[in-house]
């Protein structure tokens, strides 16, 4: 039987108090681009203001590319709007990982490679057939395989997926689900605690599609049961369920969050965290990604509260759960702190930067400090 893969690193480093935060940040898991390109937008506004020719010329230039966007979006299709997201996203954040030079847009890829299959899949066709075209296509046609590098921005934009021929789960799901889309497959995003998968679900078929491994059906057992998610997080629906185009657009922001944490691009992270969030409050990963950047910054009690709210969604978070313990040690709040360190034993006994940490904080002490 398949396995569950994961598409997030182990954890790495010796604990402190501190430095004992995910690697992975939570990934199924440009403030200063956004905001360098707007000073360069209104130094050049500034310029071609000063003179009457050249603000008309200017106006009507924009006026132009308002009409050329409006026209564009009155000719996609409203079935089409993940895969125009995804577009956008990919403009916006092109610096990350620029193109190997490739004018070609991923709509037009998507396009090329959806007249293809139009021929072999139809709305008639068996569900398993169906998903046997579409992983021929993305994991045998187009070559993508699986890349456990996190870091590598260019694993996670779809187009660049496309251009280097892999990459890690959610830019894979993300190239997947704008192929479907574009065929009027069922096909959803689904979300374990540090991992994205697909699922074909027509309301009578029900197939798992492992990205990590050419679309192998892994049932949901296995994640649960490999990854330890709580069930209550599942009844919740915060694990485990079918997810909408904006709940899945909302994990491409979150990974895109903690490549500009690793960069140390808190700022940009933190506005692409916003966005996850205002796209799907129940992201978990977003609120422990968030609270852990505010503890690295010395805002404990922004990075305690927000890390609540991560444990409140999924309550049997260790790292969540360690940190939260760090945050509430540098507030002076010992007892809550000592709780926290051992609710993750709890949940997990083998958790050893929860354990380092609690061997630390008490050796610190006269006394031990008691649980409330």
């Amino acid at each position: 039987m398949a396995q569950p893969a994961n598409c997030a690193e182990s954890p790495a480093g010796k604990p402190s108090r501190l430095a004992t935060t995910r690697d992975d940040h939570r990934t199924l898991n440009l403030t200063n681009l956004y905001r360098n390109s707007g000073i360069i937008c209104n130094a050049m506004r500034g310029s071609l203001l000063r003179s009457r020719s050249a603000r008309a010329k200017y106006l009507a230039g924009l006026t132009f590319l308002l009409l050329s966007r409006t026209l564009a979006i009155a000719r996609a299709s409203p079935d089409q709007r993940l895969a125009g997201a995804i577009e956008d996203i990919e403009r916006q954040h092109a610096l990350i990982c620029p193109s190997a030079g490739t004018e070609v847009g991923l709509q037009v890829r998507l396009e090329r490679l959806a007249e293809e299959l139009r021929a072999t899949i139809n709305t008639s066709a068996r569900a398993a057939s169906t998903v046997r075209a579409l992983n021929d296509a993305i994991f045998g046609r187009l070559g993508v395989a699986g890349s456990p590098d996190l870091k590598d921005a260019c694993n996670l934009l779809p187009s660049r997926v496309i251009e280097r021929k892999r990459g890690y789960c959610v830019g894979i799901a993300a190239l997947y689900l704008a192929l479907a889309e574009r065929l009027d497959l069922p096909i959803f995003a689904v979300a374990t605690p540090t991992h994205v998968l697909l699922r074909f679900d027509d309301g009578a078929a029900r197939i798992n599609i492992e990205t990590l491994q050419g679309g192998a059906d892994v049932p949901d057992a296995e994640y649960v049961r490999e990854e330890k998610i709580p069930e209550s997080s599942i009844r919740r629906g915060v694990f485990m369920r079918n997810l909408t185009v904006e709940e899945f657009l909302a994990q491409i922001h979150n990974n895109l969050g903690v490549l500009y944490s690793e960069r140390k691009d808190y700022e940009t992270a933190d506005d692409e965290y916003r966005k996850a969030l205002d796209l799907h409050p129940d992201l978990a990963a977003a609120y422990y990604n968030r609270g852990k950047d505010f503890l690295l910054l010395g805002e404990y009690r922004r990075a305690a509260r927000l890390l609540s709210r991560s444990l409140r969604l999924y309550p049997t978070d260790v790292w969540a759960l360690n940190n939260r313990g760090l945050a509430y040690e540098h507030l002076g709040h010992l007892k809550r702190a000592t709780r926290d360190l051992r609710l993750a034993l709890r949940a997990d006994p083998g958790f050893e930067p929860a354990r380092a940490n609690l061997r630390r904080l008490v050796a610190e002490h006269d006394e031990p400090p008691s649980l409330p």
